[in-house]
């Protein structure tokens, strides 16, 4: 037994100064990222803004008057303003959201006064709008990241006021006959047999009323126009054209038939003259 002890004594003595060092190294880590606090936990929203003011404490001074931070919200509740049934005023419940929601807002932080020096804290005011469309009446985890890491730990942020109703009651689908609406009513004049035909289940069809049958008014034009037997002027001529070989000799005109034949009987009659000249010559 004395010499398992003393077996295990080197053991118990790394695991002692391994302990402490942890301790020390995460003492270190712990002053090195200073302290963020929140000095308005609980702000009342004024024209859809929450005023925040919060200090900063860092392990040194930073490098820059504007040094750029990042601020992380985590929405871990929301109040809701619940209308339970029809024509109530809203309640407000709290609600936790199983899977929050995060937002980061990055932030040029202010650690210098009006004559330039920069110091290691700081007291930094700004505002959360409900018109970027995450924010709004809830509880919030606020984290501080700078650009040696996280500053601090997570601070609790409640933002008051009232969010858009929402209605949780019960949906009323029974039919409401005195509800104000068009008044529907049957307007079918029988024309096509209506209703009631199909009621019958009749194979007749329906007749129609003689006072609303439509007469018929005036002659109905011909489906062939008359003016479709008049025969063209270039029918007619192809009619009328004398039968033969329709030509004409060359250089004579429409009135070449005449002449032609005053011709010839000249022709004839010199022939003749001739003939008479010849036969007293001979005797």
């Amino acid at each position: 037994m004395y010499l398992r002890a003393a077996m295990n004594a080197p053991t118990r003595v790394i695991a002692f100064f391994a302990t402490m060092a942890v301790l020390l190294f995460t003492g270190t880590t712990a002053l090195a990222a200073g302290n963020f606090s929140i000095k308005t936990p609980s702000v009342q929203e004024s024209s859809g803004e929450w005023h925040i003011k919060v200090r900063i404490d860092l392990s040194r001074a930073p490098g820059m008057m504007h040094t750029p931070m990042r601020f992380t919200f985590s929405k871990e509740a929301v109040d809701e303003r619940a209308i339970m049934s029809k024509g109530a005023e809203p309640v407000h419940h709290r609600m936790v959201l199983d899977t929050p929601p995060k937002q980061i807002v990055s932030m040029d932080v202010d650690f210098a006064d009006a004559s330039g020096k920069i110091f290691r804290s700081t007291y930094f005011e700004f505002d959360l709008a409900r018109k970027d469309g995450y924010f709004e009446a809830g509880e919030y985890l606020v984290t501080l990241t700078g650009p040696d890491g996280q500053v601090g730990g997570a601070q609790k942020l409640v933002l008051k006021g009232d969010n858009p109703p929402v209605y949780r009651g019960a949906m009323d689908f029974s039919d409401n006959t005195k509800k104000k609406g068009p008044k529907m009513e049957n307007v079918s004049n029988g024309l096509d047999g209506g209703s009631q035909q199909v009621a019958q289940n009749d194979d007749t069809p329906a007749a129609v009323p003689q006072g609303g049958a439509v007469a018929a008014s005036g002659d109905a034009p011909d489906m062939v126009p008359q003016s479709a037997f008049n025969e063209t002027k270039e029918e007619e001529a192809v009619q009328d054209h004398p039968k033969g070989c329709g030509c004409v000799a060359a250089g004579m005109g429409g009135g070449g038939g005449a002449t032609a034949l005053l011709l010839a009987g000249l022709g004839v009659g010199l022939v003749l003259a001739r003939r008479g000249r010849a036969n007293g010559a001979g005797e």
